[in-house]
């Protein structure tokens, strides 16, 4: 429940004749997260009181303009927010700064924003812990490194519905004179009733050949009733000959203000049909909600990561309780 700053501004009229007045609106919204827990890596303990282990805190800027015959003009900045320090970054917009237009041909959007990769690979884990700080992707998604989930230089096209089924492209410039950095993803999806399955693609070029990356993801998610699940098979493939296959699932459990879940993944790294990284995590999680906007919550996470010859070299657990405040 976002509360509207600016709404239904009136435009100056455009022509002699009188043409109706355009409408518009700025909302302004947030999210405060902040827990009091522990984390083990390796031998070492630390005590810590964590910002966004649920969801990352934020504070953002959206709105809209109505141009007439179904067209839109829309735009958004997000930046994220550390509730224990109370920085924000020096206000960095750096989870969402783009402007866009909007109608029956779909949207296309450009500046900083979530790749259409991003939105496959979240939906897969969106049951799986609430796609938090305690999914056990973070632990067992070892050996080829992250995906860039929020490219800058960054046009996107998403197309509209059509019986559920929806496709979105993106291009990410590197903006180097005589290189190709670029970023490219897309995506294939299906939507219907219960059921979220979807396709995601992305390749990061890179000058250094050996530090391209791929990226392939199949998700998929369905709505029970009484449980939701969700799940994903992602592919990564380095320049170098690493290879990722990687899995997680994930189920939550609605029981009225109380929401349950779990979590599992595992990992596995090869180079040249040698394996060199295998990791594996499950995790544990609650949330109790106050109110539409005010939630309670815990999560437990443990996992660790091997090497080729079986020795650990990764160990890790993670505990917290904490409260998200939406406004």
């Amino acid at each position: 429940m976002k509360k509207s700053i600016v709404a239904l501004a009136a435009l100056a009229s455009l022509t002699a004749a009188g043409t109706a007045a355009a409408q518009s609106s700025v909302t302004l919204y947030g999210r405060m997260d902040a827990s009091i827990g522990s984390e083990r890596v390796d031998d070492v303990s630390t005590t810590k009181l964590y910002s966004g282990n649920l969801t990352t805190s934020r504070l953002g800027f959206r709105g809209s303009e109505d141009l007439g015959g179904g067209l839109k003009a829309n735009f958004q900045l997000e930046a994220a927010l550390t509730v224990d320090d109370g920085t924000a970054g020096s206000l960095k917009f750096n989870r969402a700064s783009w402007v866009g237009l909007s109608g029956g041909f779909g949207a296309v959007r450009a500046g900083l924003l979530d790749s259409a990769y991003k939105d496959i690979y979240d939906m897969g884990n969106s049951n799986n812990v609430f796609d938090s700080a305690f999914t056990p992707t973070n632990i067992a998604y070892a050996g080829v490194g992250n995906y860039t989930s929020r490219p800058s230089n960054h046009l996107r096209y998403d197309t509209p519905s059509f019986g559920g089924f929806s496709a979105s492209v993106g291009i990410a410039l590197d903006e180097t004179a005589g290189v190709s950095n670029d970023t490219n993803a897309m995506n294939l999806r299906y939507r219907a009733g219960g059921l979220d399955v979807g396709l995601g693609l992305q390749k990061q070029k890179n000058s250094v050949v050996a530090d391209e990356r791929d990226y392939r993801v199949l998700a998929a998610a369905y709505d029970f009733k009484v449980v939701r699940v969700s799940g994903q098979y992602q592919f990564a493939e380095q320049g170098n000959g690493l290879e990722d296959k990687e899995y997680a699932i994930g189920v939550t459990m609605p029981l009225g203000a109380f929401e349950l879940s779990a979590g599992y993944a595992m990992g596995k790294s090869e180079l040249s049909g040698i394996t060199t990284e295998e990791g594996k995590a499950f995790s544990l999680g609650a949330t109790y909600a106050l109110s539409k906007r005010t939630k309670l919550y815990g999560g437990y996470l443990d996992g660790e990561v091997e090497n080729g010859v079986g020795t650990v070299t990764t160990d890790r657990r993670l505990f917290a309780l904490g409260v998200r405040h939406d406004f």
